[in-house]
């Protein structure tokens, strides 16, 4: 593949980019060339990786408006066939082109220009799954056909209640037509590939479920390891690097608790003051992200700070504080990426989730992983102190969670060993793009 130049495209948020910037230096690493492509106003500050080149472009001042995706769309498509052609001009033709969910328009620049093209998905296998069978358009389930006081049956997966359901797949959100979208273009173009951030021994009933004319290729788990430079790029910066490692270096063998809710999610002040109480009422030590989102977010670090006994940063390595021996369990919403970076650093979790793939995400972390429990929200959406305190004493108590987390990091080292899963997974992937070429 050393004559082979990709191009990948993804939205600017720190959950797009992140994967798709281990992705590329994957990439890079098999040997070839890779430029990848996000909004101006995305993260400014990527690493340099031999190999990796960026693009930047405009996103119609699209940032805080309610058309957002149109608004890239617009700004993107010109900008992107632009690219590709002056690519091309100066001896940089781009061969394939990889495009993040959310940015179907990209397949169809890819078609139009004769680009082969995949999708890359940077949720579950068991959320594509969803997504597939709810929009394909031989015998899918449909959206709009979904009872919400009954059960959605989608094969390879426990049943699903509807508030299990993807948020951005319902009828009620603005997404739903965008994934539909996906889906019609993978139908349309048989022809197509679709790379997952996951690994066949996690999701084999998940992965097996879909049928064999869709080209899916499991290369994950897109994590850093933890014998090298975590590749991330971290929308806020993370100043408290030396004080929080120094303070998680001062603390016994799985003993902290350590929590967050990644670079999006902002907690109601109810939520932050339950689990505040719940942590110091089991005593336990935590090491907790709290964002700077306005002056209560300020007042409550001061506080947690004074009494709890535990330690509040606003931003840090996540991938280097799982793989901390410190660390007992993860209070997590359970995005995707923090799903996998707990799976990959054999720590247990505690589900709190609240939108998008998250509740099929901790569903799958309780029930059928069993590498942690889902939280039990109120009627208001809110993990009360009691609840908080009793998914922390099973997590926290060792025996069998601790033991399928660590048979689950197993499965993903092996996954991307030399010959593992993934490895193979990426090397047939490159081999149908030669044949597709």
């Amino acid at each position: 593949m050393n004559n082979y130049h990709f191009l990948l495209v993804s939205l600017p948020h720190q959950s797009h980019i992140n994967p798709t910037f281990r992705l590329a230096t994957k990439l890079t690493r098999a040997g070839t060339r890779v430029t990848l492509a996000t909004t101006i106003n995305g993260l400014k500050t990527l690493p340099s990786v031999p190999g990796l080149s960026y693009h930047f472009f405009s996103d119609g001042g699209a940032a805080g408006k309610p058309n957002y995706l149109q608004e890239i769309k617009l700004a993107g498509l010109s900008n992107l066939k632009e690219l590709l052609i002056t690519k091309a001009k100066e001896g940089q033709k781009v061969d394939f082109l990889i495009y993040g969910i959310c940015l179907p328009w990209v397949a169809e620049v890819a078609h139009e220009l004769h680009v082969p093209s995949a999708l890359f998905f940077i949720q579950s296998a068991a959320s594509f799954s969803v997504v597939y069978h709810l929009f394909k358009s031989d015998g899918g389930v449909g959206n709009s056909n979904i009872d919400p006081s009954g059960i959605v049956k989608i094969p390879g997966l426990p049943l699903l209640r509807y508030s299990e359901v993807p948020s951005f797949l319902l009828t009620t959100h603005t997404l739903a037509v965008v994934f539909q979208e996906h889906i019609e273009i993978l139908e349309k173009h048989p022809d197509s590939f679709i790379l997952i951030n996951s690994f066949n021994a996690l999701e084999e009933d998940s992965i097996e479920a879909i049928p064999d004319h869709i080209n899916i290729f499991p290369v994950g788990p897109l994590v850093s390891g933890d014998t090298e430079e975590p590749f991330v790029s971290d929308t806020f910066q993370d100043s408290d690097r030396e004080t929080y490692l120094r303070w998680l270096d001062s603390k016994p063998e799985k003993s902290v608790v350590y929590v967050s809710f990644g670079s999006l999610l902002k907690l109601q002040r109810k939520q932050k003051e339950e689990i505040f109480q719940g942590l110091i009422e089991l005593g336990y030590p935590f090491l907790w992200v709290i964002r700077n989102n306005g002056e209560n977010d300020e007042e409550d670090v001061m506080r947690y700070t004074a009494e709890g006994g535990g330690l509040i940063v606003r931003w840090c390595s996540q991938v280097e504080v799982l793989n901390h021996v410190a660390i007992g369990c993860f209070v997590t919403h359970c995005g995707w990426n923090s799903t996998v970076e707990s799976v990959v650093c054999g720590v247990p979790m505690v589900g709190c989730p609240h939108n998008a793939d998250q509740k099929l995400n901790a569903k799958m972390v309780e029930e059928v992983w069993g590498n942690g429990v889902k939280a039990v929200a109120d009627g208001e959406g809110v993990v009360g102190r009691e609840e908080m305190k009793r998914c922390l004493a099973v997590v926290m108590g060792g025996g069998e969670i601790n033991r399928k987390c660590e048979n689950l990091k197993s499965m993903a080292m092996e996954a991307t060993a030399e010959e593992g899963s993934s490895h193979r997974n990426l090397h047939r992937f490159f081999e149908n793009l030669k044949r597709a070429s």
